[in-house]
């Protein structure tokens, strides 16, 4: 009985030697989420920060730039068909059929990867009564700051109180990066584990917008012209007012080069969850965790 007793506190002991290692190394270790009440006011901001677009595609599968040429060209074809319905033999089952997907919807805007990019470049953060900072320290004590990757129940301020409703704020307006994930990969594994996140992403039921197993990185430049040349060609047809026109004209002069606004580690992938994702992160954590493969890493969701 005492053996079996003398085996209880030493699992005991383990689980709080593992619980409060990761709590003190999350704290020192950058970056960091800097929480402000001051600067109520909103600084004019574009709709869509530079470099969104590039980083967006960066976060996708490779083939995704293929595939999302072919929906453009496909909307092409939808907007000249409305142009000129002459042009076509189509009967009144074809035109009061209107069962196939609007290419340009599928493609743009409603695509996670663009909010969740434009999300991730979009610091410093402001909302009414609110101003989130992305820093690589906490130098100001009198300003809640907490890791950008600490576990759900890890996350404490760096003068140690607990996560507060302005904290909870502040990771809810920055939520790209604000609840990501960073995965330490074991390098056998890492193939496969990106392989499969990538499979993942591409469900629509997915919670996954952005896997990166890099913090930066350039897109195949042929591919990406290809699909500026058949942007401007859309954007050609689209009325001036089209809620698309924004996200296509970016679209039109992204770089092939990206870079996230982090470092991580090389065995490190970092996943970026949907804007969906916020309100059912347990999926967001279940989906990874599903996918296997890897250690718990530094920081995220899990």
């Amino acid at each position: 009985m005492s053996g079996r007793l003398v085996a209880i506190v030493a699992l005991v002991a383990l689980v709080g030697l593992a619980g409060c290692t990761p709590r003190s190394k999350a704290q020192r270790r950058g970056p960091f989420l800097s929480v402000s009440s001051r600067g109520a006011a909103a600084g004019a901001r574009g709709r869509i920060p530079p470099g969104s677009i590039s980083l967006a595609l960066g976060g996708m599968p490779p083939e995704s730039l293929p595939r999302l040429s072919d929906y453009l060209a496909q909307a092409t074809d939808a907007a000249v068909r409305r142009a000129a319905p002459a042009l076509f033999d189509l009967g009144l089952d074809d035109i009061d059929a209107g069962a196939a997907p609007d290419p340009l919807r599928q493609a743009l805007p409603d695509v996670p990867a663009w909010t969740a990019a434009a999300n991730v470049l979009g610091a410093p953060w402001n909302a009414p009564g609110l101003s989130v900072r992305l820093v690589p320290t906490c130098a100001d004590a009198a300003t809640p700051c907490v890791p950008l990757f600490a576990p759900a129940d890890d996350r404490a301020t760096s003068s140690g109180e607990h996560d507060d409703a302005l904290v909870r704020r502040g990771r809810a307006l920055a939520w790209a990066l604000g609840h990501a994930a960073l995965l330490r990969v074991p390098a056998g594994s890492r193939a496969t584990l990106l392989q499969q996140l990538r499979a993942a992403q591409g469900r629509p039921a997915s919670t996954i917008a952005l896997v990166f197993s890099a913090p930066r990185g350039a897109l195949d430049e042929a591919a990406l012209e290809h699909l500026r040349d058949q942007t401007r060609t859309v954007v050609a047809h689209l009325p001036p007012d089209s809620p698309q026109r924004p996200w296509l004209e970016a679209l039109a002069v992204a770089r092939a080069h990206w870079e996230l606004p982090i470092a991580f580690e090389a065995d490190e992938l970092l996943v970026v969850p949907r804007l969906s994702a916020q309100a059912r992160l347990r999926e967001f954590r279940d989906e990874i965790a599903r996918a296997g493969g890897f250690e718990r890493g530094r920081g995220g969701p899990l």
